[in-house]
């Protein structure tokens, strides 16, 4: 798998769900990028649940050549919602400094998106995403909440 990045970059909001909360944030559309991604920091601060992949992945960059600076060992799976689709998609967890998600050049053809590449920007409704557990039992976010005290409130992330 491959991670490309540019000086042009094309970030687009996002809110993210989890049942710690929702979050606002930006996600970086790399046409260059064959998979998904997100920061090993966001999977912590938000509690993601990441499974352990059967055999690590090494990256290759642009050119071809290995990544140096590690291999893929974990996953997540979220649901990515835009114009009313809602996919299943693989996010793969690596440390990407200053980014935290970065949506891969297949996901563009899922969705479709209009894009002004010159401005850099996403004309139409923001993208959301969520994990699994979160879009199938939204209603678990209010009962965590009244019985544990676990806020269903905007995190900072």
């Amino acid at each position: 798998m491959y991670i490309f990045r540019s000086n042009n970059r094309l970030e687009v909001p996002i809110t993210l769900h989890s049942f710690k909360g929702m979050a606002e944030e930006v996600a970086l559309i790399d046409s260059g990028a064959t998979k998904n991604f997100i920061n090993q920091e966001t999977v912590k601060k938000l509690k993601l649940i990441s499974k352990k992949l059967s055999k690590p992945i090494q990256l290759r960059n642009i050119d071809r050549t290995y990544n140096q600076s590690e291999s893929v060992t974990h996953f997540v799976n979220l649901l990515v919602s835009c114009r009313g689709r809602k996919i299943m998609q693989r996010f793969y967890v690596i440390n990407l400094g200053s980014d935290r998600i970065i949506l891969e050049y297949p996901w563009l053809c899922i969705f479709n998106l209009d894009i002004d590449w010159l401005s850099c920007k996403l004309i139409g409704p923001k993208i959301k995403i969520e994990t699994m557990l979160h879009a199938r039992n939204p209603h678990l976010q209010e009962m965590l909440a009244n019985k544990w005290g676990v806020l269903n409130s905007t995190i900072p992330i």
